[in-house]
């Protein structure tokens, strides 16, 4: 099938479609795209071995999630961000000095890059223009990217959206327009109250730079650093476009990366078959440890046309997010890993470095009414399954302690033993309160606990506030505190209320980040469509590895608000789970680990990667640092 004159959505959906032609519409999106992953590769790392295994495991990596749903938007910003992913797996697992020591250091103080979130795990949060181009159509991301970060020619660039080259002309003034004003929408929806009076002259000087003007804005400016930024943005956004996309897109080497493509030219070999993969120009920039690519020989496992070595790739990331950018549990094999990794022709982006690429995929489900979800009958937990005989407790939380080995004593038969319920119906000493009841323009929310664990929105676009007194999600985003807020290697409890748009696909309500995956995940699983309180039986990088599951009795709803309540009880060796009060099937758990990551609404977490994210409405999330009896349990649903 001769696809050299489809689109890259085109070609994506024939990949998706599986069968012959998705072979080569695979080999054409190689073709497109795969020697800018081998560019960047080159400047993210040291000597051509290296460059050569980054770029073939982050391309593949790329296809995948691309195919699969779990990423989204212009292709090559996509699987250029991949790299920066790939490169935060090679820190953990001892290649660190294969990667650009400026890179490496540069991980070490934002985190590593996590799939499918707008800013890494370290939780460096996004700028507005990494926001205002992820909300622009995926068509206008193409021709934006590629005419004013890689300054490919017209014909080139329409040739991926399936379009004449004078459109393309025409059309590149209007998105950088629309860039703009975008931006200006996003900077004025989160203004802070003392900001708003200035919200039409920022604009406004960004563009004249009037003597007028800056009489009145220059003493603000002064002394609010966010509309400086955002004067400065909009100037950038007006006159060095390229250059700023890039470095928020790719904020690790965006710079280094838009000034090679200024130093080579238009990639005008973009369609061109083959014989290698052409060589990185060299940047003053860039130290000389960064070496240009070699031509390599052929490899019998790469598809017929590709004459590039391929080296041997890491173990498959786990792909769990649907395609609508939803988590879903992997029970088998995907289809797109089976297309994809069946072709020796690489997969997809598997990681959004600054921001979740989101466009004009549809997403299922409306905002719902609140409504109270009717109560299930309460009846008599079943047998619990046997615990896991090792696992590790971690010390309290507190900060980034290390987890060690704990061999606890055995304990006597519990007599399951339950505290005096409260005298009064309020439940107290919570260690976070997020009633979501208001957002500064920051996007923080406060904790109403009064212990200061503040969440702060996480998204290409923000978790969206419902009736002033709840956040709606649509599976891209989440909410998130700055370190652990329980130890979940003793007794703890978490709580929420919340509305799901959709029970196709498993969803995490609430969840804590250990190592590389979920300490607890407080969600619903599609499989049983029940609800559940999950926490794992030892810290893996896998979310779906065995786990101590307590789950409700009846099948959960869309569109109905139900209270739960995820319960860890250490002295009873019991994880319990409350449905609008009425205790479900419970789990025994014996020996525990501690997780140290971030405390989160709206997402769990999987080999480092954003797992089944929520698409639906969350309110009144609260976290205890001991076991709520079913007294409380109940006081709590009342509450909500």
């Amino acid at each position: 099938m001769d696809c050299v004159n489809l689109s890259d959505a085109e070609l994506l959906r024939l990949v998706r479609e599986g069968g012959d032609p998705s072979f080569a519409a695979l080999n054409e999106l190689e073709q497109r795209h795969f020697h800018a992953v081998r560019i960047f590769a080159t400047m993210s790392s040291v000597g051509s071995p290296a460059a050569a295994q980054l770029a073939y495991q982050s391309w593949e990596e790329a296809l995948r999630h691309l195919v699969d749903g779990s990423a989204a938007g212009a292709i090559r910003p996509c699987v250029l961000s991949s790299v920066l992913r790939t490169a935060s797996g090679w820190m953990r697992s001892g290649q660190r000095f294969s990667l650009h020591p400026d890179l490496a250091a540069w991980i070490d103080a934002n985190g590593p890059v996590m799939l499918g979130n707008t800013a890494t795990a370290g939780f460096r949060r996004p700028s507005l223009v990494a926001r205002a181009f992820a909300g622009l159509p995926h068509r206008r991301q193409t021709i934006l990217w590629h005419q004013r970060v890689e300054r490919d020619d017209c014909a080139l660039t329409g040739r991926l959206i399936s379009t004449g080259p004078g459109e393309v002309n025409v059309l590149t003034g209007r998105i950088q327009g629309e860039l703009f004003h975008s931006y200006i929408q996003i900077l004025q929806d989160g203004m802070p109250y003392e900001c708003s009076r200035f919200q039409s002259l920022v604009p406004a000087y960004a563009d004249a730079r009037s003597a007028d003007i800056a009489a009145v804005l220059t003493p603000h400016l002064e002394r609010c650093p966010r509309c400086s930024q955002a004067v400065a943005d909009l100037t950038r956004l007006r006159h060095d476009c390229g250059t700023l996309l890039a470095e928020s897109v790719l904020p690790w080497g965006g710079p280094e990366y838009a000034a090679r493509g200024i130093d080579a030219g238009p990639t005008r070999e973009l369609f061109a078959p083959r014989a290698g993969i052409p060589a990185a120009p060299q940047n003053r920039s860039l130290p000389p440890a960064v070496h240009t690519p070699e031509i390599l020989p052929p490899d019998p496992h790469v598809t017929a046309g590709h004459g590039v070595h391929r080296p041997a790739a890491g173990r498959g990331r786990h792909a769990s997010l649907n395609a609508s950018g939803a988590g879903a549990r992997a029970k088998g094999k995907r289809r797109a890993d089976l297309v994809v990794r069946g072709t020796a022709v690489a997969g997809v982006c598997a990681v959004a470095a600054a921001f979740a690429f989101v466009g004009d995929f549809d997403k299922d489900g409306e905002p719902q009414s609140k409504e109270q979800a009717t109560p299930p009958a309460e009846a008599p937990p079943p047998a619990s399954k046997s615990p896991s005989p090792s696992r590790t407790k971690a010390s309290p939380t507190g900060g980034s302690t290390a987890s060690k080995t704990k061999s606890r004593p055995p304990k006597p038969s519990p007599t399951r033993t339950r505290p005096s319920p409260p005298s009064q119906s309020d439940v107290g000493n919570a260690a976070v309160a997020w009633l979501f009841n208001s957002v500064d323009g920051d996007g923080v929310t406060p904790d109403s606990s009064d212990n200061d664990k503040d969440g702060t929105l996480f998204g290409a676009s923000r978790p969206t506030s419902v009736e002033g007194d709840a956040l709606a999600f649509d599976g891209t985003q989440f909410v998130a505190s700055s370190g652990p807020l329980v130890d979940t290697g003793s007794s703890f409890s978490v709580s929420a209320r919340v509305k799901l748009d959709r029970t196709d696909v498993s969803q995490t309500v609430v969840s804590q980040d250990a190592s590389d995956s979920s300490g607890f995940q407080l969600q619903y699983d599609a499989d049983d469509s029940r609800w559940e309180m999950r926490i794992p039986e030892e810290d893996t990088d896998d979310a779906d590895g065995d786990a101590d599951e307590a789950v409700s009795l009846s099948d959960a709803e869309a569109g109905e608000w139900t209270q739960l309540t995820g319960v860890y009880d250490d002295a009873a060796d019991e994880v319990r789970l409350y449905v609008d009060g009425r205790l479900g099937e419970t789990a025994e758990r014996e020996q525990d680990f501690g997780s140290d990551g971030r405390f989160v609404v709206g997402r769990g977490l999987s080999d480092n990667e954003f797992f089944q994210g929520l698409q639906g409405t969350v309110d009144n999330v609260k976290a205890f640092g001991r076991a709520l009896t079913s007294a409380e349990a109940r006081a709590l649903a009342r509450e909500s």
